[in-house]
């Protein structure tokens, strides 16, 4: 048997490199991580040890069950091996395959008609052998409502080098005729499997077209409905040396490759790939690096074309390259070294021959050595190579994942994904997830609260988390919300702080995470008397097509969190607010989601705002694109497999290039204060590190709502990630000896004193200390003419005063402190003109001496606290919009 896919040592180029080569480097400078190197070009025995030799199991046979296992088709090898049973058909909790009546036409046929378990029902199956490959037909006659997509082909791997299958889909990238950004789209779905017998191994692949997923006892075998009413599926087993190289192609992490050599319809005849040197691709220096170029089809000597462009669209590589498919092969590949010149930046890289063409990106950034994790709030969730269930056969190893969390600045895990000792030695803090149901308990035959507490406990003392985040989304169901709510604190909330108590742990215990801010399901919590059981409540504060300062009602980043942050404050006993799942989803052009720069945008400023608004640590969800059940999945019109900070194939967006940067901007930063502007549109945020001032600084001239031009069709047409948007900005005057960076960690220029400030991030660096509260000089146009704009005491009333020059009356909406938990917003209503207006705050007014609690608008200890004034108007791009456009004056001032 060969070694466990979390233990064995495959072939990996290195995971970062040195300038000019592909080698080793040090990651964050922790001894601990072994070296990810591989500078060979040539794939390395596994530890040592030669490789099972892939061995051709000649021409299948059908072999039929006998009286103790009705309706089974085992098939064999040439010399009669069994490999595979199949066990006939189930859909779970409906119906499944009975008595069996079998014929076999010859020997290489088997027909088989089974009685079904439910009536209105009947199932059939034709089995067929020829060389190398079974295929099973199955017809189903079902009831017109019947549900079939879950239905399973029973089947039992004979003494497999694993318990399940390894489920990659075959893939091939396409564009949608309308436009918008190319994407991988699946074509069919291959479970591979091996079996070894001493230094010998056979490669198997079960296909099955829209399976989803596989465990021990069977493959999801979705039919479709004919127009005669009649369901049909088909599955393909197959086992021969074809196989085999699509099985190291996979080992090689290029499964895209892996499905095109085994061939599908809908696959092209030529089909092209490209790898980069590492499984991340991320390099820490600037250098040629070797990427390879592969081609699946017949034997031919193809010409494919290589461009690299970098995040502005520069062309930093052009070339052809000659690839040859060997005669006795399926594929063929050749190498090209592309230099990658800078030493902070993302790369795409796009290869084509003929009609088929793929894609992969790079970046390059130094390393970084971060400070502890008791001062950072960024982590990690989602799902992981190395989590407990995950699927085995990943690209990437255990090793080369956690020396990535480094280079990330992780520094929390949602998932107790180490031991106790491993999170202690790569200083990383870890939180685990009991997770559980509604109704868990009311079977007294069922698992116990005790069994289930004391096995979380468990887990928990195991990894040695320092966070217990009990159960997940429970409030997602609104007609039980209370229901729930009150379950949750009787039967799970009380009893697990008891276990916890009586255990003796010092973990925390947070609530569930709430799926976006819902204070009603708290209330139950609290009118209950579970809140004081709680360390800090989480929630996953979700973004539709909005930027992450967006502050309203609707689903949005900072609006939430606000929200939470106020709540906490207002209801004192818990006070760690954790935001447990936050993310900026690549579904590729849906309007709802974010193209690769919007998102790179976002999840910069996303990081900052949260440390702004007093969270105490970040989970992004996640690492990957993918599910946990479908690692190396995509589907374009499920959002579900576009969450991760790296593509399915681990190569980088540019919004993980944008989240290691924000990760080191916050690296041992206090929050002072939002930047108090002179101008309405501009936005930031002020820190205190190492003695110095840092300011982060966007424009809203563009407003707040991204593709806010799209129409009720949900296809909306991203841009390239290179493509740089033609957006307003402004001048903003900045002191002489400053640096200044984009969200990606890249110098931008300062001219005569100032920098261009547009929608995406700037960071400004070097300033000292005692640096103001925000530039003086700003210049460009306003989305909404309100200047001038300055306020000051007047008892429990705020006196705002400045120049309304839009020509017309504005409503001037003030936000102060939380009252009662709640972020009450006052509105007045400004003339035309230089104006003078009292408003009384009431308990809103924040009081004098600030400290947490004392604004809604930020944790900010020993700062002034601050109110915002804000007026916005709202009006359609075109006039097919199905969305207005936002703009708002925004300022933020101290008092």
């Amino acid at each position: 048997m060969p070694p466990s896919p979390h233990s064995r040592s495959l072939h990996r180029r290195a995971f970062l490199a040195g300038a000019g080569a592909t080698g080793v480097a040090a990651v964050g400078g922790l001894a601990a991580l072994r070296a990810l190197s591989d500078s060979s070009d040539e794939p390395d025995a596994p530890d040592g040890n030669s490789s099972p030799t892939a061995v051709d199991p000649g021409d299948l046979q059908l072999i039929t069950g006998d009286a103790s296992h009705p309706g089974r088709v085992t098939v064999a090898t040439a010399d009669g091996r069994e490999l595979v049973h199949f066990d006939g058909y189930l859909i779970p909790g409906t119906v499944g395959t009975g008595a069996a009546t079998t014929t076999s036409p010859d020997a290489s046929s088997v027909n088989i008609s089974y009685e079904a378990s439910a009536e209105g029902w009947a199932m059939s199956v034709a089995y067929r052998a020829t060389g190398g490959t079974v295929t099973a037909d199955w017809e189903f006659h079902a009831p017109e409502d019947a549900d079939l997509s879950n239905g399973r082909t029973l089947r039992t791997l004979v003494d497999a080098a694993a318990d399940v299958e390894t489920h990659v889909p075959a893939t091939r990238w396409t564009r949608n005729p309308r436009g918008g950004v190319p994407y991988l789209e699946r074509v069919t779905e291959n479970h591979f499997v091996d079996w070894v017998s001493g230094d010998s191994r056979i490669s198997g692949v079960i296909t099955v077209t829209g399976s989803g997923n596989n465990d021990a006892y069977g493959i999801n075998t979705p039919p479709t409905r004919g127009d005669d009413g009649v369901w049909r599926a088909s599955v393909n087993f197959r086992a021969d040396l074809i196989v085999a190289e699509a099985r190291d192609l996979l080992e090689a992490a290029r499964p895209m490759l892996a499905g095109a050599v085994l061939g599908h319809p809908d696959l092209p005849e030529q089909l092209v790939d490209v790898r980069g040197p590492s499984t991340y691709n991320i390099f820490a220096d600037a250098g040629t690096r070797t990427f390879t170029v592969g081609i699946a089809g017949m034997p031919v000597n193809s010409t494919a074309e290589v461009v690299a462009r970098d995040y502005d669209g520069v062309e930093v590589h052009r070339s052809t390259v000659e690839v040859t498919v060997p005669e006795d092969a399926r594929h063929g590949d050749a190498t090209v070294d592309i230099d990658l010149p800078d030493e902070r930046n993302w790369y795409c890289l796009d290869v084509s021959c003929g009609d088929a063409f793929a894609r992969t990106t790079a970046a390059v950034w130094p390393e970084y050595e971060y400070g502890p994790a008791d001062g950072s709030i960024v982590g990690l969730g989602g799902f992981s190579a190395i989590q407990p269930g995950a699927r085995a056969g990943a690209l990437e190893l255990d090793d080369d994942e956690q020396a990535l969390w480094h280079r990330l600045g992780i520094r929390h895990l949602r998932n107790p994904w180490l031991t106790a000792d491993q999170s202690s030695d790569h200083g990383i803090r870890t939180g685990i997830q009991p997770s559980g149901s509604a109704g868990k308990f009311s079977d007294p035959d069922a698992e116990s609260f005790d069994d289930w507490a004391g096995s979380a406990l468990a887990k928990g003392s195991e990894a040695g988390v320092e966070l217990f985040e009990l159960l997940n989304e429970w409030n997602t169901d609104k007609e039980k919300k209370t229901e729930h709510a009150t379950e949750y604190t009787d039967k799970w909330l009380k009893p697990f702080r008891t276990a916890m108590d009586r255990d003796g742990t010092e973990a925390a215990l947070i609530s569930q995470g709430l799926a976006g801010w819902d204070p009603g399901f708290l209330n139950v919590i609290r009118e209950r008397g579970g809140w004081e059981l709680l360390d800090g409540i989480a929630v996953h504060p979700g973004r539709g097509n909005y930027t992450a300062d967006y502050d309203s009602q609707t689903w949005n980043f900072l609006g939430q969190v606000r929200k939470a942050r106020a709540y906490l404050d207002g209801h004192p006993g818990p006070t760690q607010l954790w935001l447990t799942e936050v993310y900026a989803c690549t579904q590729p052009n849906s309007w709802w989601n974010d193209a690769a720069r919007t998102a790179a945008d976002a999840v910069f400023l996303t990081l900052p705002l949260a440390k702004a608004s007093g969270v105490t640590g970040v989970h992004w969800y996640q690492l990957n694109d993918g599910l946990w059940f479908d690692r190396f999945g995509m589907n374009p019109d499920n959002s579900e497999y576009y969450y991760g900070l790296f593509h399915v194939d681990r190569s980088p967006k540019p919004a993980a290039v944008a989240f290691a940067h924000a990760a080191e901007v916050l690296d041992g930063a206090s929050f002072l204060g939002w930047i108090e502007s002179p101008h309405p549109d501009l936005r930031g945020l002020r820190f205190s590190r190492d003695g110095e001032t840092l300011w982060v600084l966007w424009s809203r001239q563009d407003g707040y709502i991204t593709n806010a031009d799209h129409t009720d069709d949900g296809f909306y047409p991203f841009p390239e990630p290179w493509e740089v948007p033609d957006t307003a900005s402004l001048q903003v005057g900045v002191p002489d000896g400053v640096r200044c960076t984009d969200v990606i960690g890249r110098e931008v220029p300062v001219d005569n004193g100032s920098v261009t400030v547009t929608g995406s991030p700037v960071v400004i660096t070097g300033l000292p200390e005692d640096a103001p509260t925000g530039p003086e000089v700003v210049d460009g146009d306003m989305s909404v003419a309100l200047t001038g704009v300055s306020v000051r005491r007047d008892g429990t009333s705020l006196v705002v005063d400045g120049d309304n020059s839009t020509g017309g009356t504005l409503a001037l909406y003030i936000t102060g402190r939380q009252v009662d938990g709640e972020v009450p917003t006052k509105e007045i209503e400004i003339p035309e003109g230089g104006f003078s207006e009292s408003v009384d705050l009431g308990d809103a007014m924040p009081p004098e001496e600030g400290g947490e609690g004392a604004s809604t608008l930020g944790v900010n200890p020993g700062q002034p606290p601050q109110v915002r004034v804000h007026a916005g108007k709202s009006s359609k791009l075109t006039p097919e919009s199905a969305q207005t456009q936002v703009w708002r004056a925004e300022y933020y001032r101290s008092v």
